[in-house]
């Protein structure tokens, strides 16, 4: 008996993962889409209030300051296309996305394509997963 109750225990275990893992894919993938399609309410969903926000040019942004630039137009985004996803969990509470993405914002009337690197770090709250972190790097074309 105590060894039917530890395999399903083991396997409700399993599909709780990947049921969380599929949450935060999801919130990582509402961030990509608030930020092309300019859905500042989905993305004041996805983005904690206390986000900090460091792009690939170094330059820092809060919540509001991003949101704020994509609002007002100095910011563009055109396409995030991944090529890679992977999500890890650091405790049931905390995650960590790694992603390589084809990111083309519109810079100056431009578009400027870039391959990076995405370090995302999501914490649950209230049952939602929500992006406390985001650190990207440029890749070489």
């Amino acid at each position: 008996m105590k060894q039917i109750l530890a395999v399903l225990l083991l396997c409700a275990a399993g599909a709780w993962g990947a049921d969380e893992t599929r949450a935060v894919e999801e919130a990582e993938r509402g961030w990509a889409r608030g930020v092309t399609a300019n859905d500042f309410a989905l993305l004041e969903k996805v983005l904690a209030p206390d986000l900090v926000y460091t792009h690939s040019n170094g330059l820092v942004d809060s919540r509001d300051s991003y949101i704020e630039s994509l609002r007002s137009g100095r910011s563009r985004y055109l396409k995030v296309d991944y090529s890679e996803l992977k999500v890890r969990h650091i405790t049931p509470d905390v995650a960590l996305t790694h992603c390589r993405a084809l990111v083309v914002t519109l810079q100056q009337g431009k578009e400027t394509p870039m391959n990076l690197a995405l370090l995302h770090v999501f914490v649950k709250r209230g049952g939602q997963w929500q992006m406390v972190a985001h650190q990207s790097a440029r890749l070489p074309q």
